[in-house]
């Protein structure tokens, strides 16, 4: 408690000591405070914690799908970009050497000999070599050019037609009846196809549109 007095006393002399003061000091000397009341500290509830998660968990559900389609067409742009420049190197290598190169499906996935048979899926491995007896097949003392790995495994690369190689003449022509339409597409909802046209002058072309 305060050691003050809320009357007015009079000294031992006669004079009038203020208000809220008794004459003399308190005890020991010291007067004594008021302890004050001390505020509770507010934190978050649990109600209002479940309505921030909510909040959170709504927001990820329209994002984690934006996301995922758009890391699709990044890499169906990837894989579309990287098969227009394998078939322009082709193309390159057989005006360089003055010999028809060859692209082939491998027979495996660590083979660098060719398939056999006529496939529109051409999303495995690739084989590039200079077909020196032109037979559209490798063999063992044809130089291989180079070899394409598959695609990832969420993205398709197809043909409009099944062939079983492609090749391009010391000239730069394409070696067969008329143009090939390939086509990259990505598995999820969010499809985005690509298509990689090569006409039978061997101009390679990337565009969204159908092949002519």
């Amino acid at each position: 408690m305060e050691c003050l007095s809320r009357t007015r006393v009079t000294g031992g002399e006669g004079r009038l000591l203020p208000a809220g003061r008794s004459h003399g000091a308190c005890a020991g000397g010291m007067r004594a405070l008021r302890p004050r009341a001390v505020r509770p500290l507010r934190g978050f509830t649990l109600i209002e914690l479940m309505v921030v998660v909510a909040l959170i968990a709504i927001t990820l559900s329209f994002a984690v799908p934006s996301f995922q389609g758009f890391l699709d067409r990044a890499r169906t742009d990837a894989a579309a970009a990287e098969l227009a420049g394998l078939l322009s190197l082709a193309r390159s290598e057989a005006i360089r050497r003055n010999a028809p190169v060859t692209i082939c499906r491998a027979t495996a996935a660590n083979s660098t000999s060719c398939a056999q048979d006529s496939q529109s899926d051409w999303s495995g491995r690739w084989i590039l070599f200079q077909d020196t007896d032109n037979d559209q097949v490798r063999a063992p003392v044809e130089e291989l050019i180079r070899v394409h790995e598959p695609v990832n495994a969420s993205l398709a690369v197809s043909l409009a037609a099944p062939v079983r190689s492609i090749q391009l003449t010391s000239r730069g022509y394409l070696f067969a009846d008329g143009a090939l339409a390939f086509q990259v597409s990505a598995s999820s909802s969010d499809r985005r196809n690509l298509n990689v046209c090569v006409s039978r002058a061997g101009r390679i072309d990337q565009r969204t549109a159908a092949c002519a």
